[in-house]
């Protein structure tokens, strides 16, 4: 155990109110409400254009969130900490995954929103509440940033890592809603969503592996 286990704090209750936060959200977008075609249009409004650029890094940077990566790399990091004999972190990292991504495919289906009927500039099929690209992305790089936390000493290098993870899911967000093939209030669903399960996650950890 580490010897830096006293300055580690429960998230219990950040997780709670990420878990309100993302309730009431989605009882908003199933219900329709006012509230989130305001929000859609304006973010779309702000993000999207015709740039050639801003096209091809939005069509490109988008697989890095499909379902396929997120599962290889969610697998890779599982086996290096097995190798490593990390095994409750190993076991964390999956069990968030799981938990994040069973939990969206049933909501997608009990929600069953429809992707924006405008052309999508990249290939997407099932319902669109909540982003499964944002949830995927938001879970594993939350992982990646709890982990960083966790297991990386030096304060400077622990903060360009934990920046650097939180960029991944923002952007893989931004080309979810360039490419047509998400509503904004998708994209915000998901982050909730994927932020909810790593904090839930993290409390298991910490009440059975880390709590002195």
């Amino acid at each position: 155990m580490s010897n830096t286990t006293h300055a580690k704090k429960d998230t219990i209750v950040p997780a709670t109110i990420f878990l309100a936060l993302y309730t009431i959200w989605a009882i908003l977008v199933s219900s329709g409400n006012q509230i989130i075609h305001k929000f859609d249009q304006a973010v779309i409004g702000i993000i999207c254009n015709t740039n050639p650029a801003n096209i091809k890094f939005a069509t490109t940077f988008t697989n890095l969130g499909n379902t396929s990566v997120i599962v290889l790399e969610t697998i890779i990091l599982f086996i290096i900490l097995v190798v490593f004999k990390k095994y409750a972190y190993a076991f964390f990292t999956a069990g968030t995954m799981i938990a994040a991504n069973g939990y969206n495919w049933v909501i997608k289906h009990a929600i069953a929103r429809h992707r924006p009927y405008v052309h999508h500039l990249v290939a997407a099929h099932g319902y669109s509440f909540p982003s499964g690209h944002s949830v995927g992305s938001a879970t594993l790089f939350g992982i990646l940033i709890v982990l960083t936390i966790l297991m990386v000493k030096n304060r400077a290098g622990k903060t360009i890592l934990c920046i650097i993870w939180a960029c991944f899911p923002l952007l893989i967000g931004y080309t979810r809603i360039f490419t047509h093939v998400h509503y904004p209030s998708d994209v915000l669903g998901g982050f909730l969503e994927g932020i909810t399960f790593v904090l839930i996650g993290y409390s298991i950890l910490y009440h059975y592996y880390l709590k002195e």
